[in-house]
């Protein structure tokens, strides 16, 4: 019975260990999406300055 609890503990820290990860790696790729489309727009602007 002891044993079966701690498997379950163990095996629910690790996902949410995993799920956290994951999250944060989403919300990496996010920040670099926003930039690249801020990059773009400001490409953009420059450009319609100049004509």
């Amino acid at each position: 019975m002891k044993t079966l609890f701690f498997t379950l503990v163990i095996s629910v820290l690790i996902i949410a260990v995993i799920v956290s990860l994951l999250i944060n790696q989403e919300e990496k790729n996010m920040y670099r999406f926003k930039d690249l489309c801020i990059r773009l727009v400001q490409k953009f602007d420059s450009w319609q300055m100049m004509r």
